[in-house]
């Protein structure tokens, strides 16, 4: 298959997800679901993450995991993960001290870690899911206004 007829089926795909019936306001909703369940360490559980945060927003569940899928393939966990770590080292203080102290050494090991990486995820998750959810809904209101 060509690259550029590749690339003409993506288009009409994504105009398809994209004109999904519930309007504008549901597409996006489903885009930031999708969007904020991509920035979180769950992996393996990011489609059903962005169901659920579909299914809580109220909105496209196709969208949803389309956008997803999109945004959370692994070349971009490569650099998201270091991030959410980096983000999460920083806003959870060293003093913080609810782990257990007691259990396998493997697990002991990477909690802390594993801590701080889902604080950052969370914390880019809400602000990724709230920028795409802002822009898509400007976007789309914005070709639903216009006369065809």
């Amino acid at each position: 298959m060509r690259p550029r007829t590749l690339l003409k089926r993506v288009r009409d795909a994504w105009a398809g997800l994209l004109a999904s019936p519930g309007g504008p306001g549901k597409v996006s909703r489903g885009l930031a679901a999708g969007a904020a369940a991509a920035m979180l360490p769950a992996f393996g559980l990011h489609l059903v993450v962005a169901a659920a945060l579909a299914w809580i927003l109220r909105g496209s569940l196709p969208v949803a995991a389309a956008a997803c899928l999109s945004f959370g393939n692994p070349l971009t966990h490569l650099f998201l993960v270091p991030l959410e770590y980096e983000l999460g080292r920083r806003l959870v203080p060293a003093s913080l001290d609810f782990l257990p102290k007691q259990g396998p050494d493997w697990l002991l090991t990477l909690l802390p870690d594993a801590e701080e990486t889902l604080a950052g995820g969370l914390l880019l998750a809400f602000v990724f899911g709230l920028a795409v959810w802002l822009l898509a809904r400007r976007a789309l209101a914005g070709k639903a206004a216009k006369p065809r």
